[in-house]
């Protein structure tokens, strides 16, 4: 008999429950785990992919800033091709080496076209392209090479230009040295000129000296073979006077320098030999006579405008020194005599170069004494001129007069001709 529970389980035989009513449960059992396995794993793979996707993004920004980097260099290229243009327009026909031109101008086509490219694209993390990490690298080797390529290239043009500057800047140094050699040889070439003249110019001058002492040694050595003059200082002044005049004969090359110089100290070795010699004939007929004074006994007060010294007696040399001082202490220029003393043989030569009536007879010049001198007329010796005016008004006061007979209007003017009376 029943009693109406719907809660007891039917047993079979032996009293055990049924067991097909245990068979939903064990469904619902296994599909819960299998939903649970499949949740932990979709997890499991979830967390797996964030992973993923963080370490792509971190490794996406070193590609990126690999790129910034490479941007940065393009950026400032423009700028670099700006500078190594104007120095290459600077530098045209400017450098010493015109191969760092070619050089500058190549890197700067190259910087040109690559700045032109564009940065290689970076996809997000994730995106197609960067799923994964073998994209990464593809991309980082991009990125570098880009990066890497304008970076050697901003600093290959940098540098490039700067050889270029300093090409320039021995160019213009090689031309300051160019300069500087060509002035320094101009300079040279002008002084050398300078110098060939002045030569020249002594040159003729002492040829001039040489031919008056050759000429007035004829009338040493005719003049001292008559007064009974020893032979042996005869010969030797003859000697020199050959001498003389081979130096005479001798030529030369104008246009050298060298040349010209050695030709005019032979002439004036010739010459001042010649003079010794002269003078040493006079010496061995001297009697202190006029025009027959020793030599030993004078003083020398200067050197004429035919080279030849000129001396004075002492005591009159030394009034001339003083009045000299006052002279230029006055007048600002030195006081110069043209004759002083005259040997019988120089007033010989003298009556036969301006005749008789123009000069003293010889034996008879105050020349002859040592007590007489001849200025040069240029240096201001006119009448009417300062130097004149103030030799004459001042010259008594040292001893040195202008004698009457050569004053303007005497007869014989001669505003040169000075005589000292102590």
């Amino acid at each position: 008999m029943s009693s109406g529970r719907s809660d007891i389980v039917p047993r079979g035989a032996g009293g055990r429950p049924d067991g097909g009513s245990m068979r939903p449960l064990f469904v619902f059992l296994i599909a819960a785990a299998a939903a649970l396995i499949g949740s932990i794993a979709f997890a499991l793979v979830h967390v797996g992919n964030e992973r993923d996707l963080e370490q792509l993004s971190s490794a996406r920004a070193d590609v990126v800033q690999a790129v910034d980097v490479g941007r940065t260099a393009q950026e400032g290229l423009a700028e670099q091709i700006a500078k190594a243009e104007t120095a290459l327009a600077a530098s045209e026909g400017r450098v010493a080496d015109d191969a760092v031109r070619t050089a500058l101008a190549a890197h700067v086509t190259q910087a040109k076209a690559l700045s032109a490219q564009e940065a290689p694209a970076i996809p997000e993390a994730g995106a197609p392209g960067l799923d994964g990490p073998e994209d990464i690298d593809a991309l980082e080797a991009a990125a570098t090479e880009w990066s890497m390529s304008m970076s050697t290239t901003s600093t290959t043009l940098v540098a490039a230009i700067k050889d270029v500057q300093a090409s320039y800047r021995q160019w213009q140094q090689d031309r300051k040295d160019a300069e500087a050699q060509a002035q320094t040889e101009a300079d040279q070439a002008e002084s050398m000129a300078q110098q060939l003249e002045e030569a020249k110019a002594s040159l003729a001058s002492i040829t001039d000296q040489l031919k008056i002492s050759v000429r007035d040694s004829a009338y040493t050595l005719d003049w001292t073979a008559e007064v009974g003059a020893p032979d042996g200082v005869r010969s030797a002044l003859a000697t020199r006077r050959t001498e003389g005049e081979a130096a005479l004969a001798v030529g030369v090359n104008t246009n050298k320098l060298n040349s010209v110089k050695a030709l005019g100290q032979q002439r004036e070795t010739a010459r001042v030999a010649l003079e010794d010699a002269a003078w040493a004939a006079r010496a061995a007929v001297a009697d202190d006579s006029n025009g027959r004074l020793a030599q030993a006994d004078l003083c020398l007060v200067g050197v004429g405008p035919e080279g030849q010294d000129q001396y004075l007696r002492c005591d009159a040399a030394e009034a001339w020194s003083k009045l000299g001082a006052a002279f230029e202490e006055e007048l600002g220029k030195p006081l110069r005599i043209e004759y002083g003393y005259r040997p019988y043989d120089w007033q010989l030569q003298a009556l036969d170069e301006f005749g008789s009536g123009q000069v003293a007879e010889p034996g008879t010049s105050n020349h002859g004494w040592a007590l007489a001198v001849d200025v040069p007329v240029d240096d201001g010796f006119r009448f009417g001129q300062p130097e004149y005016e103030w030799l004459a008004a001042n010259g008594p006061k040292f001893g040195w007069v202008h004698p009457e007979w050569a004053r303007q209007g005497a007869g014989r003017e001669e505003p040169w001709h000075f005589e000292y009376e102590g």
